[in-house]
This record gives structure tokens, sequence and C-alpha cells, in this order.
């Protein structure tokens, strides 16, 4: 294989999972070295250009490529004619070549025999020669390099500026020998003496340091629990060892994953805040400006105390996006407990981490530690006071998040505060009936924060509203929780919408934001309108029923104020007859299933239809059997102002390129080309331009808001909508044109009826398109 061809071996551009971005703006898309065919046994199909992209002359593609990515030039590369020997595709491709991504919790085993380890490194390697070694910008290395790798990127790569070593824990599992800092630092002093920035793990938490163990440890009874080396034998930290050899360092970057320990002793303080903040400090060049965290943790430990005033530091960038994207997932946030303890005792197994500045150390560890966790929590609320508490402690400093958040993805629980407050054992019962804590976007400093949000990271969130998508809410939620009164928890979020659209914050909802996994509620998970529980009668007469739904679904307190909303359900809905199966005719239990959706979503369009009065957008990624039953129901009538408009891509057999990278939810997290929907699906935006309410008319307007929320919908309710002939659905052609009959093969047959051959080739055409 030629020198040109193995950098091609270890990027495949198979296109990647909508919602699957890797926290921050690293690229992690699946990158499979098995892709790229160099004896060119699959013949590609040949294809003709025309696209004025490629006639640009090349300063002007240089100044489109830099809206791309590694993976976006390896596609032009491969499959663009003329591109597969443009220079600035190539600058492109090696730019960035090696990614987080492709290296982050690689496992020995992985790397040693499976071909996205040492193989694509080696690959890469062999692929650098004096034409494009120049191009090489930034690197990320895996957790299992040598210290002759990195010698030969000393020589080999004269341009890079950026590496990336947050792949590399302290502690090593492996029967091999393997080098510590202090031996890195004195084999390659050239390397870091020209970095401008460099990534690294934080070297102050033991436990992001320990979970290797998990992970990273050689499956051999001989080399279990003890077997554990440390890079910092014979010399100390990234930070003492390495730091101070990066004369012209700009940028510091520190990576971090939540640890789960709450309760620390003063030496643990010592090890999460001093060393931590001193490390940066004591051992960075004065050219150190900018620092970038790429997690909360120790983003509130670096600035949430006085331990000092970062008299050189202008910028620090937040990675705040994957701090909401780890939460995303979780109905309701609480307080983190945490504990500050006196003493200065360590495990054993701590000792790698022990240098003995504790003992020289003048902080009072106590009140450090405590101003550190003191109010700490998980909530939206808290991230946001932090951010003002932390942008007016240091005015000098330019805060900014690493990455623009103006698609993530949130829980409305996010925003308010929804559970009672634990009271303390000893507590009176009069002060267990208290009143509940004063919502959070009331605060003025809140409110503060989110104009900062929005001016500074373009955060406009996407509201997932499926939890809320119950007739028994908040029944449906985490059990051990005691949440506030239903009325108060709407009351909570309009006022938290409210409030959003006071700031000229879109009101976008979600429904459809559901992850990949098995939903614990069953094969029908998928679905939104299930029947639910209910009790008849009191005492000895009360019984339980089971309702069919009446999609009473807490949204009338907000509608009015909704301005996107996008529905979705995943590629393999309804999902009983198993994931993605060939075949696509519905089984019995499917077809209940379906009839089930599309009768609840009649419900939900009598009860809301007309109250989405400022609705400008809405789209769907819906099964077609529910959209075409949509046209009998009442959204039809919100969609008649001649205002709106639609854009429609057509089914291909399940490939949802196009949507795939347009819906920025969770749901959508399957590589579509690569599966075919059991169901066909329609794909609908409709929009309007103008900002002006509907006119939509109540069909109830004496009601009050809360007996709309609540009225019963009966089936007569329900029954199908005779519209006029609708723009947006197109109706079907019932009537068949007749033609005589022919004979073939000797035999009469009704013409357009298939033969044995005719079917035989439809057959052939089909698998080939299949496949």
């Amino acid at each position: 294989m030629s020198r040109s061809l193995s950098l091609f071996a270890l990027l495949d551009m198979t296109p990647p999972s909508p919602g699957a971005d890797d926290s921050d703006s690293d690229s992690s898309r699946g990158c499979s070295p098995m892709a790229f065919d160099p004896l060119n046994l699959r013949k590609p199909k040949t294809t003709v250009q025309n696209s004025p992209l490629f006639k640009l002359p090349d300063d002007i593609f240089k100044c489109v490529l830099d809206y791309l990515d590694r993976d976006e030039a390896w596609s032009l590369k491969r499959l663009c004619k003329g591109m597969s020997k443009s220079e600035s595709v190539n600058q492109l491709l090696y730019k960035y070549p090696i990614q987080l991504s492709d290296v982050r919790d690689l496992r020995l085993g992985e790397w040693k025999y499976r071909t996205s380890g040492q193989v694509r490194w080696q690959s890469f390697q062999e692929s650098v020669n004096d034409e494009n070694r120049s191009y090489v910008q930034k690197l990320a290395l895996s957790h299992w390099v040598s210290i002759d790798d990195f010698r030969w990127i000393e020589a080999n790569l004269p341009a890079l500026t950026t590496l990336d070593i947050s792949a590399i824990k302290d502690f090593v599992w492996t029967p091999e020998e393997t080098w510590t800092w202090k031996m890195l630092a004195e084999a390659c002093p050239v390397l870091f003496s020209k970095l401008e920035e460099l990534e690294v793990a934080n070297w102050a938490d033991y436990t992001a340091h320990s979970r290797i163990e998990y992970s990273y440890s050689y499956n051999d009874y001989r080399f279990k629990q003890k077997f554990r080396l440390s890079r910092r034998r014979g010399g100390g930290s990234v930070a003492k060892e390495i730091f101070p050899l990066c004369e012209k360092l700009k940028t510091l970057a520190i990576r971090e994953r939540y640890s789960g320990f709450h309760t620390w002793n003063e030496w643990e303080v010592h090890q999460r805040v001093c060393c931590l903040v001193d490390g940066v400090q004591s051992n960075c060049p004065s050219s150190l400006t900018k620092l970038k965290v790429h997690d909360y943790a120790p983003y509130r430990s670096l600035f949430s105390t006085d331990a000092t005033d970062w008299p050189q530091i202008t910028d620090v960038e937040i990675g705040l996006y994957s701090w909401m994207e780890d939460r995303r997932e979780r109905d309701v946030i609480g307080p983190i407990p945490y504990r500050i303890t006196q003493g200065h005792h360590h495990r054993d197994e701590e000792e790698a981490f022990d240098d003995k500045s504790f003992d020289n150390c003048k902080r009072d560890h106590m009140t450090l530690g405590n101003h550190v966790v003191q109010g700490v929590g998980a909530s939206f609320e808290d991230l946001l006071q932090s951010l003002q508490t932390i942008s007016k402690k240091y005015p000098k400093i330019n805060i900014k998040p690493i990455r623009n958040l103006e698609n993530i993805t949130l829980h409305p629980f996010h925003l308010v505060n929804v559970m009672q407050r634990r009271q303390h054992f000893g507590q009176h019962n009069a002060q267990n009936n208290a009143t509940p804590p004063v919502d959070p976007c009331s605060n003025a400093e809140v409110q503060e924060a989110i104009r900062w949000l929005l001016k500074k990271c373009d955060w406009k969130p996407i509201l997932a509203w499926d939890s809320m998508m119950c007739d028994v809410f908040p029944a449906n939620l985490e059990p051990n929780r005691t949440f506030l009164p239903k009325p108060e928890v709407l009351t909570r979020i309009q006022t938290m919408v409210t409030t959003l659209r006071s700031l000229n914050i879109p009101i976008r909802l979600s429904i459809g934001d559901r992850t990949n996994t098995s939903p614990s509620s069953g094969l029908d998970g998928s679905l939104y309108f299930g029947d639910y529980k209910a009790f008849a009668g009191t005492g000895d007469d009360k019984e339980e029923r089971l309702l069919p739904t009446q999609a009473c679904f807490n949204l009338t307190p907000i509608a009015h104020m909704v301005d996107e909303l996008t529905i979705q359900y995943p590629v393999d809905v309804p999902g009983v007859s198993g994931y993605l199966r060939a075949h696509r005719r519905q089984s019995p239990a499917e077809k209940v299933l379906m009839d089930r959706e599309m009768t609840g979503w009649r419900r939900f369009w009598t009860r809301y239809a007309t109250q989405f009065t400022n609705l400008k957008k809405l789209t769907a990624n819906v099964p077609n059997d529910i959209y075409e039953d949509w046209a009998k129901t009442e959204l039809p009538s919100l969609l008649n102002d001649g205002r709106w408009e639609m854009l429609e891509v057509p089914d291909n057999a399940g490939d949802f390129g196009f949507f795939g990278s347009y819906f920025p939810f969770s749901s959508i997290r399957y590589s579509f080309s690569r599966k075919r929907g059991r169901v066909k699906f329609v794909q609908r935006v409709f929009f309007r331009r103008d900002e002006a309410p509907l006119n939509l008319v109540s069909a109830h307007p004496s009601l009050t808001e809360a007996e709309r929320e609540e009225r019963h919908i009966s089936d007569e309710d329900i029954a199908d909508k005779h519209h006029e002939r609708h723009r947006f659905w197109t109706p079907k052609e019932i009537e068949t044109k007749t033609k005589p009959e022919e004979k073939v093969n000797g035999k009469k047959r009704k013409a357009g009826a298939d033969d044995e051959t005719t079917t035989e080739s439809k057959r052939l055409k089909i698998d080939e398109q299949t496949a």
C-alpha cells in the first residue's frame, strides 16, 4: 500500500449519527479503517459533478473548506471527481488527522488487535511524507502510545502546534513496561517547546485516573488489582514535568469527567483545588492567556475559590454544552450533597498522587473546601448563578462557551425547581409546610445570566416534552422524589417560558427526544399514546381501570407561546416485530398499536391545535399512516392560513440524509444510510415567515385554561373531520384506469398484471436497491 493511500485506510467517511456530537467542538464521527478499498474491489458508481462548488477559484474554495472537517474532506476526496489530488482538500484532511474521538477510552486489546488502534496509528505514520507533513497542525494521542511515538512526532511533524494527550492517564494496567512523565520530558523537550496549545486530563483528581482500572485493565488473572503502574513514579505529574517545557504555550485545555465523590477531607481539598490551581500558576509560562475547561467540576474548583486571582489569564472557555448534554436524559436534577471533613489521611493507592505539597500549603483547606462546594447543585439554576458569580469576580477575564448552544435540548425541569426541599432531621412539622423555594426564573441574577447565554452562546434551547406527555403526570416520574403539586409545577414552567419569550428567546418544543436504548415502558416505548391506569370509587369500592389516553399533556399553559414544534419517531417504529426487520408488513399487534397512536393524535390535535396561535414552524418526521390520518383531525385548521409554506423531503427507503442532520435531538442517533425502516415515513417542515399570530377559533371559547386542559374528549369529538381539499394533503387517486386484456405467452391477463418473469425482475430490482 502506498503512503498516499495509508491515511485513507484510517479514515472512513461513513455519515455520522446525528446528535452523537462529542462534547464541545470535537468531531465524534466514527472512522472505520476498513472502509477504504485500496484494491478497488468495490466498484463505485461513476458520477459527473456539475456543481458550481468545484468550479470555484482555489482561494474561494479554501474559504468553503473552513466550514468543513476531516471527514467531509475525505468525502470530497473519495467521491468527487477532480478532488482526489486537490491540495486544499489534502490540507484539510491532514490538519487534524487523528482526533480525540478516535483514541478516547481505547483499551489495550483494541489498541493491539483491532484496526482502530495501533494499525490506524501506523497507517497515519506511513502516510506522512514531505508533501503533507507540514499540513498536520493538531493531533490526539492514545493512552497506549510509546515514547518512540512522541519522538516520531517531534522529528516528522514540524508544523504541529496543538497536542491532545487528555486520553493519557497516570495509571496504566498492562503487563508491559511503560513510560513516566519524567521520561517523556527528558526524551522530547523540543516537541513541547513549540506547542501553542496542550490538552491534558485533570492531573489533580485521583478518581479520574484510577477509573482506568475498569475499562483499560489487562484481562489476565496474573495482572489484576495490584498490578498498576503509575506514570508519576520517579517524577511528578504532567503539570510539574511537561508544563515547564511548553515555552510558547498560549492555551491550556483540561478535561475531567465527573468523579461522583462528594466527601472530601482536607487532603482531598488540597488535591482537587490547590494542586489544580498551583499546577497552572506555578508551572505554565507567562505566555499562557487562555484556559479551556471542558467539564464543570474543574471549572468550579478553579474559579470559585480565592486560591488565586489569575493575573495572566484573559480568556476562559467552558464546556457548557457537554455539561448540559450529560444531564439531558435526567428528568430531575437535585442538589449535590457535598461534605468537607477534617483530616489529611488518604488511601494507600493514592500515594502516587501525594507529592507532599499538602504539608507546606498555607491555605485553610476546610474554609477553601466549603467555599468550593457551598450550595453546589447540578441544576441549571446553579450553573447560571455560578456564571454570574465568576463573571463578577474576574471582570478582566472574558468567559465564553467552547461551542455554540443554539440547539441544546433540555428538559423543562432543568430550568425550574419542581421538587420539595428535604427538611433536616429534627425540624418541626410547621417548617415542613413552609413555602416552596422561589422559582429561579423570577431571580434577577438568573435572568441576567440567561441574557449572557443568549448573547455569548446564542443559547436557544429546545424543550423535550416527552415526560410531560402522560395523562397521569407527574406520577410517571421518579417515584423516590417529592414533587411540588402539579399546578405549582405547571405554573413554574409557564413562568419560565414567559421569561424566555420576554428575552426574545424562541420557545421550541420537541416531541420525540428518545434515546436509542430499549425503553423501560416496553416494546411500545417509542409511541406516545398508551392507555393509563385510573381509579374509580373510594374505600372498599375502589377499583383500577385502564383507560384510553385523553392526550392531556400539560401544554395548555404554554401552547399560545410556542414558536416551533417538532414531532418525530424513531426509524424502527413501532418496533414489536424486532429492530429494523427487513419485511414491511405489520404484525397484528403492531397494527393495534399504530391504530391506537392515530387515535391519540386525533385527541391531541383536538385539544391543542387551535391553541398554537403563535406557532411559526412545525417539523414532522412521522410514519406515513399517521401523517395521512392527520388530514382528518383539527391540524388542517391550524395550517389553513395562507401564510404557511411547506418543505418536503421524499422518503428514500429510510435514508434520512437531510433530516438526519436537521434534527438536533437524541432520538435520531441512527446511521440511516445503513438501516432501512420498516415503515414509510413522511418528512415535512411547515413554516411561515411572519410574526403575526394566527387567527384560530377555539371550539370552546368559554372554558377556562384549566377546563380546556382537562376537558374530556369523546369519540364523537375525534370523528373524521371533512376539510375541503387541503394543499398539504394530496388526495389519493382511488380510480384506476382499466385497460383491455392482452395475451402473454398465449394466456389472457389484465393489462398491468405481473407474470412470473416481471415479478421476479421486480424482486431482483428491489433486492439490488436494498443491497
